[in-house]
């Protein structure tokens, strides 16, 4: 496992999604990586839902955000990040990476994470917040119980985040879908917007 810093891929400053989506896109041809996760929302609440604040999977997920209707966003602080998500993972479609859909077999795709959900998934007590998180060799040692190799004690709280919700993506590769954790509804286009999709978790 290798760690890749924002600097090395020539991100600096207020994240664009543009040069986010090229940056992406450009790892993972050069590493010849099939799947790509990201830990954001990848679309809005579906027009017609049962859920007022959310989507199905952030429901089942348990995420603290919730993406609603078009540009609503509970918190409303977390408007901005949401936004930028939804529009990363259309970013990534225009460039041959489509949303993960419930009948992956194997093709290219953006998947949705959410590390909370993949500790509980793993039967892992989740890390806190990363203002509260302190002594982070107890989800180290974690993670080096799953297999992974390679990890610094440098490794930040936002990088180990990465690597427990990027094991479902090793997870997919390994078995297919049967070998993970999928909450949520088909991504779909709905008055030109991305609504629903699938948050995937690895699990034991």
């Amino acid at each position: 496992m290798r760690l890749v810093r924002p600097e090395a891929l020539g991100l600096r400053g207020e994240p664009r999604v543009e040069p986010f989506a090229d940056a992406i896109a450009t790892l993972a041809e050069r590493e010849r990586a099939s799947l790509v996760l990201l830990d954001g929302p990848q679309g809005w609440r579906a027009e017609r839902s049962a859920l007022e604040h959310q989507r199905v999977c952030e429901r089942l997920a348990l995420t603290p955000g919730k993406t609603g209707p078009v540009g609503v966003v509970k918190p409303k602080s977390w408007t901005r990040m949401a936004v930028f998500s939804v529009a990363l993972f259309d970013a990534l479609h225009a460039r041959g990476w489509a949303r993960f859909r419930a009948a992956w077999r194997g093709e290219r795709a953006a998947i949705e994470s959410f590390p909370t959900h993949a500790w509980r998934s793993l039967g892992r007590t989740p890390m806190p917040g990363k203002s509260a998180s302190g002594d982070l060799r107890p989800w180290r040692a974690h993670l080096q119980a799953l297999g992974v190799r390679d990890l610094t004690a440098q490794a930040t709280h936002d990088e180990l985040q990465a690597v427990v919700a990027g094991l479902a993506g090793l997870a997919l590769l390994a078995a297919g879908t049967s070998a993970v954790d999928i909450r949520g509804e088909e991504p779909r286009r709905e008055a030109g917007q991305w609504r629903e999709g699938y948050i995937v978790s690895p699990r034991m």
